[in-house]
């Protein structure tokens, strides 16, 4: 039984962390951040991923379907964070 306590234990502190992370970029960001954004042209953010293939894929998808021009993909905590320009 007390595996079992320690493992549910666990598993809702993981749960906790992974929901604060993921709602963790709605957060106003530093100024510094979004001024670097801004001088880039790179402001519209697109999505997370969790590889940074996957996010590269998605950005290289955009371009060739003619979304956008550009596109970053941004180490977050636990994310890639795919940025474009339009």
């Amino acid at each position: 039984m007390p595996a079992r306590t320690a493992l549910a234990a666990f598993m809702m502190i993981t749960a906790t962390a992974l929901g604060t992370a993921s709602a963790s970029p709605a957060l106003a960001a530093p100024d510094d951040v979004a001024v670097v954004r801004a001088a880039d042209g790179l402001d519209v953010h697109r999505g997370k991923y969790v590889t940074l293939g996957g996010c590269q894929t998605a950005g290289q998808q955009g371009i060739e379907r003619g979304h956008w021009d550009r596109y970053q993909c941004a180490e977050g905590t636990f994310f890639w964070n795919l940025w474009t320009n339009r």
